[in-house]
């Protein structure tokens, strides 16, 4: 009888022990930040026919493309997150005109029908206008966020590196959580 004591109180230690533990993982969870991109358009436009002013993807590379106004080529610039800011790495275009850098050095990858350059500039946000002509769209991940699809024209968007908790992260939404065709209506991804 004595023999099976200790390996009663074994097991309560343990589960003890392990309680305590899985307390302090949901704590931990529930209050860690996470590093997140924040799309955020002005103030009385809302994203589709949502009520959602505000999105947020948690890779730390994106890419903005559009269609140049004038050029009518595609436009790309690659973005890094970092800890103070955006860092707009690379840009790259299809045709070469007035405006365009051209004093910066080449990327080190070319892509091929478009002209690159390294760029390397910090910006603390990006803030960007959408145009449904200049079909703006952000690309992330395998991700495509159809943003002039989105908005109204004209709508100002401003891009920020942010840290969420978990209760933030639940109370906005994921860009690609809006279905790629502007309807307002969730396209089944999940989270």
């Amino acid at each position: 009888m004595t023999s099976k004591q200790p390996s009663r109180y074994l097991w309560v230690l343990t589960g003890a022990a392990l309680s305590v533990a899985l307390v302090f993982l949901i704590l931990w969870i529930t209050s860690s930040p996470q590093s997140v991109i924040e799309v955020r358009v002005e103030e009385g436009v809302v994203f589709g026919e949502t009520d959602k002013s505000v999105c947020y993807f948690v890779e730390p590379n994106f890419e903005l493309r559009w269609m140049h106004s004038v050029e009518k080529q595609w436009w790309e610039e690659q973005y890094q997150r970092e800890s103070a800011g955006l860092l707009l790495t690379t840009t790259y275009f299809e045709a070469f005109g007035a405006g365009t850098p051209s004093t910066e050095t080449l990327a080190a990858i070319q892509k091929p029908g478009y002209l690159g350059y390294q760029i390397n500039e910090r910006l603390p946000n990006l803030d960007w206008v959408v145009s449904r002509l200049t079909k703006g769209e952000i690309n992330y991940g395998n991700r495509q966020f159809l943003i002039h699809q989105w908005l109204p024209d004209y709508s100002a968007v401003t891009i920020t590196p942010k840290a969420y908790g978990l209760i933030d992260r639940l109370k906005k939404d994921f860009c690609h959580e809006f279905s790629s065709d502007g309807s307002g209506q969730r396209d089944g991804s999940t989270r």
